[in-house]
């Protein structure tokens, strides 16, 4: 069975991304995508899988920064924070809660 085209313009998340029943998503910023275009090699860049695997390697760090961060001081990072690692270093532009679904959603760029 083939899998779904990830896009790196959708959200990204993962059925383990869950820090207290919430589950924990990402966005790219536009500012972050207009970068991945700018430097895709194919005309398709935001449903290039090898560009949005390399996204989703990045983002799994990035939410291992968030459950630690929140395991250690027992709240979420906020915006302007970087989740950071050698690799990733992406910044929290933004982010946004919703107590009907249950998710937090962080919009990240460079």
């Amino acid at each position: 069975m083939e899998q779904p085209v990830q896009s790196v313009v959708d959200i990204f998340k993962h059925e383990n991304w869950c820090i207290d029943d919430w589950q924990i998503q990402f966005l790219l910023s536009e500012r972050h995508l207009h970068e991945i275009r700018r430097l895709s090699p194919v005309s398709n860049w935001y449903e290039d899988q090898a560009i949005a695997i390399d996204c989703m390697n990045k983002l799994t760090v990035c939410f291992n920064s968030v459950h630690k961060f929140h395991k250690t001081f027992g709240c979420l990072p906020i915006i302007g924070d970087r989740l950071f690692d050698e690799d990733t270093g992406m910044k929290i532009q933004d982010r946004s809660i919703d107590g009907t679904q249950m998710t937090v959603t962080f919009i990240l760029g460079n």
